[in-house]
């Protein structure tokens, strides 16, 4: 059981439930009705990060904000976003966000095979020249001690341009910060759901 359960509408605080509407519609929108995953539970409680974030309303907006805006940058496609994230849970193991994800990337077209090496930390077979970039680099900004190598930055700076690598960098603190949130809260998978 998560250390900070999911509250069911019918039990949140005005501005819980403030926070709750505002990060339905934002799931809605970013993830559609019909999601490859589930974002609510059977009482109607959103799951995941989201969660977590109801025990901490005034930071719901801001976090939403921040997170939407990353998530949504046109400077790279689904699937470089997917493995960058990817290069993140291999290091985090965050289980809902793997398992998220991983149905998200299948819907954008990675193989299983490609999305089982991602998860795993290897890098996957058969990616374009940008996807590979974001990939190593993601992995190289999760690893890095102190300042990025400069070689690492050329490269993906080369395939990914500037705004490409700034891209990569935010999407990694903000999948770094959602991995906080659910590790420490130890949120696990849907009832019968499996990554």
């Amino acid at each position: 059981m998560p250390r900070f359960p999911p509250i069911p509408p019918s039990e949140q605080t005005p501005e819980q439930k403030l926070g709750h509407e505002e990060m339905d519609l934002l799931t809605q929108q970013t993830f559609g009705s019909n999601s490859s995953f589930r974002l609510k539970n059977s009482e109607g409680a959103l799951l995941g990060p989201f969660a977590t974030l109801l025990y901490t309303p005034t930071l719901i907006s801001p976090w939403l904000n921040i997170t939407h805006r990353v998530f949504t940058l046109p400077v790279l496609s689904v699937r470089e976003k997917e493995l960058a994230i990817f290069a993140v849970l291999s290091h985090s193991r965050a289980a809902y966000a793997l398992y998220a994800h991983t149905r998200l990337a299948e819907d954008a077209g990675l193989s299983p095979t490609q999305v089982t090496d991602a998860r795993e930390g290897k890098l996957p077979q058969g990616l374009s020249e940008r996807e590979e970039a974001a990939y190593v680099l993601v992995g190289e900004l999760i690893r890095m001690r102190g300042p990025l190598d400069d070689g690492a930055f050329e490269r993906a700076k080369n395939v990914l341009g500037m705004e490409g690598v700034a891209a990569l960098m935010h999407l990694t603190g903000s999948y770094l910060y959602s991995s906080v949130l659910l590790n420490a809260a130890d949120v696990c998978l849907p009832e019968g759901e499996k990554i």
